[in-house]
């Protein structure tokens, strides 16, 4: 069963990377936040700082404006593809669907259980794959652009937060999407979440800028944990530079400002509690999905009612 299972979920994967559209649109909410950023955000933000550092008298901090920016943007660029990517790789599951090949899953001599759980694993794979490829490129622009403030255990802090992510994400669209029948259906989220995810975990700006009823809505968002657990780890090395470059006052108050924590009704919500967040979140709709693939099963396996026609003639 185990080689079954493998092999099922390599398919999906393969299918999924082998759609270079559906790659390459699993990618386009991480590649709005870069487009954004270079052409207007990035020195929206850089140029509000160093306005501010003007009026303290402070120069000669470009460098360090310049490497915080460029790790805020590359954290909103994480934190949509974690999101982003599962949820293209989900749409094997529709497809499937539409094309009758569940169906004839179903008639085969296969576990039941066994389908669903090659959908999930390979929905984690294709985020995981994709998120490795995309976290390398992120090093890669903050060591060449010189904004490369990072450590080792911050390297590993990011790669654990990409699993983690990717674990959270992938549990919920699994449940979500698990109710969608058409490709049509399944066209219209892609299109409505990947244009709002990156406003929805404060990747275009922080989440402070919003509304207070806005911000209570991102708290109850995983996404949200997900974009401010990568914070703590991509722009600790630039905000300690800007401390010691700057002052560390306006290291405190950037930190604030970029929502490097969060309040959550009165709660102060660190890195430990939204890794914390993330992972009671993949536990609950991994229980969900659990129940439902349960049900259905238990349905499958009901013998089908009789009616009273043919019960007289019995």
């Amino acid at each position: 069963m185990m080689y079954a299972l493998a092999k099922f979920t390599s398919r999906n994967l393969k299918v999924f990377l082998k759609d270079r559209a559906n790659v390459f649109f699993s990618l386009l909410a991480p590649l709005i936040v870069l487009a954004l950023y270079v052409l207007f955000l990035g020195r929206l933000q850089s140029d509000g700082m160093l306005a501010s550092l003007e009026e303290m008298n402070v120069t000669g901090a470009e460098d360090a404006v310049r490497a915080f920016c460029d790790s805020w943007m590359l954290v909103g660029v994480m934190a949509s593809a974690s999101i982003t990517v599962p949820l293209c790789a989900c749409g094997i599951m529709v497809q499937d669907k539409s094309r009758g090949i569940s169906a004839d899953l179903l008639a085969s001599p296969v576990p039941r259980w066994l389908p669903p759980a090659a959908y999930f694993l390979s929905v984690v794979a294709a985020g995981l794959v994709i998120g490795i490829i995309v976290l390398a490129v992120c090093f890669v622009w903050l060591a060449a652009s010189g904004s490369w403030f990072l450590s080792f255990a911050d390297v590993l802090g990011c790669i654990g937060t990409l699993l983690l992510s990717v674990l959270s994400s992938s549990t919920m669209l699994v449940f979500v999407v698990g109710f969608f029948r058409s490709q049509g259906a399944f066209t219209g989220l892609n299109v409505i979440f990947g244009t709002l995810v990156g406003f929805l975990i404060g990747a275009y700006m922080p989440i402070s800028y919003f509304p207070e009823g806005v911000q209570l809505f991102t708290l109850f968002i995983p996404g949200s944990y997900s974009a401010g657990l990568f914070r703590s780890f991509m722009l600790s090395g630039a905000l300690d530079n800007i401390a010691q470059t700057v002052s560390a006052p306006f290291a405190e108050a950037l930190a604030e400002e970029f929502s490097m924590t969060y309040d959550f009704f009165g709660l102060e919500v660190g890195a430990p509690g939204m890794a914390a967040a993330l992972a009671v979140s993949a536990a609950l709709f991994a229980a969900a999905d659990v129940a439902v693939q349960y049900i259905l099963l238990r349905r499958a396996k009901r013998p089908p009612r009789r009616n009273a026609v043919q019960d007289k003639e019995a």
